[in-house]
Order: C-alpha cells, then structure tokens, then sequence
C-alpha cells in the first residue's frame, strides 16, 4: 500500500509541477466589482527578503489581503517605466521566485513583484478558500494585478514623471509608453490577459518558458478540468499527493528532473520549503488542475498590440514547439538563453540583460 501511494504521489509529481512551469490554463469572466485599495509596507519582514532592497509590502483587491515584492528604482532611473513579475503557481512558489531575477539588476527602473490571489503565505497574504469564495481562472488574477497595476505602479509613476502626463521623455531614450510584463512558465495566459485587457500601460510582453503555441491555443475539456479538481481536492488521495509533492526530496528530485538544468541550489529548497504550507494548497490544486486552459488564447495573443518576446531555455526541448508564436503572431521574436524552464532564477544576469535591449 505504500508503495502504491508513493507511486501515485510521484505519477501526480510528475503530472501538476510539470503544468506549473510547462503548460498553461484560463478561466471564464466574471463581472467587475468596485475595490478598495491600499499599500503598506509589511512590519517585521526584513528576514523574508533579499537585502537589495526589495521590500515586501501589501495592497487589498476585494476582500482580499495581497502583497508583492517591491524594487525601488536606482538613482536617476524613478520616471523609467516599470516592470512587473508574474510568478508560476506551483509546490512551493510565489513570488520570492523572482528574487534572484531582482538582485541581478542593479540600474534597474521600479520592479513589481506581486502574490496572485491564494499565494505568498508566508509573505503574510491572505488564504483563499474556494468553499466562501468563487474565483474565475485566469481573469482573478489578471484583475489583482491590474488592481496593484492601477492603484499603485502607475499612480506611482506618474508622480515621478516631470511633465503632469504620464507620456514623457525619460531615461531610457525613448517616449514613456507603459509597462513590461514578464510571466513565468504555465502563467503565460495571466501576462497575455493583461496584455490584451491593458493596451495602453502595457507596452511589453515577455514570456519566459512558456507552453507550446499549440497548448496555449488549445481548450483543456471540461469534463478533464473537473476531474483533475476533484481528485487534487480529495481530502483522501489528494491529500496524500500534497504531502509526497511537499517534501524536500521529491521537490528536489522534480526540481533536478525536469525544472533545472544543472542541480538546484539549497535556497530554492528553502524558498519552496517556507511557502509549502497546507494554505498555500489551494491555488495550486486550482492551477494543476488545468483551469486556466479552459479555453483557447489564440485570439487574445493576435489581438494584443505589444511586441512579444518568447524566451526558452536552450535545454527545452519545446523550443522548437514554440516556433509557431513567432510565425502566427506580427510582432513576435524568439530567443533561447542558458538553463532549462527557470531561466529568471538559473540564467537571471542573461535575462536582464534581454530586459534591457527592451528599453527597460
């Protein structure tokens, strides 16, 4: 019996972390709702940071608690145009993932890290609970970002430009447009929805280690989507599962397997470890699930008007899957750096440096 128990818990290892970094989902739309607004910075949270100044702090969307990581702009770079970071879902993740990624840029512009909806447990982030609240997958978390986008990083920016309007000269060398986005992995559909839903302060797509152009273009059935949810939710086989994938080993054995090109490193154990809690589960068991694929992104990524920019690792096999982004799509360029599907944390230097040929 424990034998097959670990056999089921590696089979669903292999199955939902790989769709954390590997693939990704999307949801329906939901009604928009008035929200209240606030950032603060987090007491006591020196210990859950790096010390390059990125500061942990906290905004509410609805009635949820959120937070995010924050990276001051270098002197002479606070009217340069903001970035901001969308994590994968997955065992252990949230947005301490970016971390190294931020360390790395020195002269940076102001750099945003947030929580979606359910992760950064340990950061302080409220819990979500499906059984009191309803999300719909990916367009919940599209609307916290755009919520930290709209109240707090563009308000901001604002306030440092010279000129009253938002459109000025800047740094960079070239007019103030908007926003970089850079989504991780399965997250792929949160960037390309805000990306579409947001075509004026965003004015770049970046997508790190994305699906396939035939995943992101292809419709999970429904009937699979509610099967994957039942058994993750299972308080019997799908606890078990949770336990096995929450490990240090087994993180580490996926981690070298499929995720890293050489070995991971003990910090990122550390990191996935702190955020493995049974709170964290539910946004992961959501992700894994498939829910974000509940339909096609094939028009949102044709309708979209920023440049796109697809980076893969040059031991993904699946690079060569992606190929299509950049034949079906006008203003699509593709690269590969060093690693294999965590390139902001294995190759951080080389990606920064790709941000900057951005402008950014």
């Amino acid at each position: 019996m424990c034998r097959l128990v670990f056999v089921i818990g590696c089979f669903v290892l292999y199955i939902s972390s790989t769709l954390a970094f590997l693939h990704g989902y999307n949801g329906g739309k939901s009604l928009r709702v008035a929200t209240i607004h606030q950032a603060t910075i987090l007491q006591n949270d020196s210990s859950k940071v790096s010390n390059n100044n990125i500061k942990l702090q906290r905004y509410t969307h609805k009635s949820f608690n959120l937070t995010y990581l924050y990276k001051e702009a270098a002197p002479g770079r606070e009217k340069d145009r903001p970035i901001i970071l969308i994590h994968p879902v997955g065992i252990g993740l949230s947005s301490w993932f970016w971390k190294r990624l931020m360390d790395s840029y020195d002269d940076n512009p102001p750099i945003y890290a947030p929580d979606l909806i359910g992760c950064g447990i340990d950061h302080g982030a409220d819990v979500w609970d499906p059984d009191e609240i309803g999300l719909f997958f990916p367009l919940s978390w599209v609307e916290g970002v755009e919520t930290l986008m709209n109240e707090i990083v563009i308000p901001k920016w604002r306030e440092s430009q010279v000129l009253p309007s938002m459109f000025g000269v800047n740094r960079q060398g070239n007019e103030s447009k908007g926003c970089l986005v850079i989504a991780q992995g399965g997250l792929a559909p949160v960037g390309i929805m805000l990306a579409k839903r947001n075509p004026i302060t965003i004015s770049n797509l970046m997508l790190t280690s994305p699906p396939t152009y035939q995943d992101i273009t292809t419709a999970v059935p429904t009937a699979e989507l509610q099967r994957n949810y039942e058994f993750l939710r299972s308080p019997i086989f799908g606890s078990i599962a949770f336990k096995l994938l929450e490990s240090r080993a087994l993180i580490k054995f996926f981690s070298n397997r499929f995720l890293f090109q050489d070995e991971c490193d003990e910090e990122w154990l550390d990191e996935t470890g702190q955020e493995s809690v049974v709170a964290a589960r539910t946004p992961v068991q959501a992700f894994n699930a498939g829910l974000l694929q509940h339909r096609s992104f094939e028009e949102d990524l044709k309708e979209s008007p920023q440049p796109k920019l697809i980076v893969s690792g040059e031991g993904d096999m699946r690079a060569v899957d992606r190929q299509p982004y950049k034949e079906q799509l006008d203003t699509c360029t593709l690269i590969t750096l060093p690693g294999l599907n965590v390139l902001p944390w294995e190759s951080p230097n080389a990606l920064v440096d790709q941000i900057k040929e951005l402008g950014y």
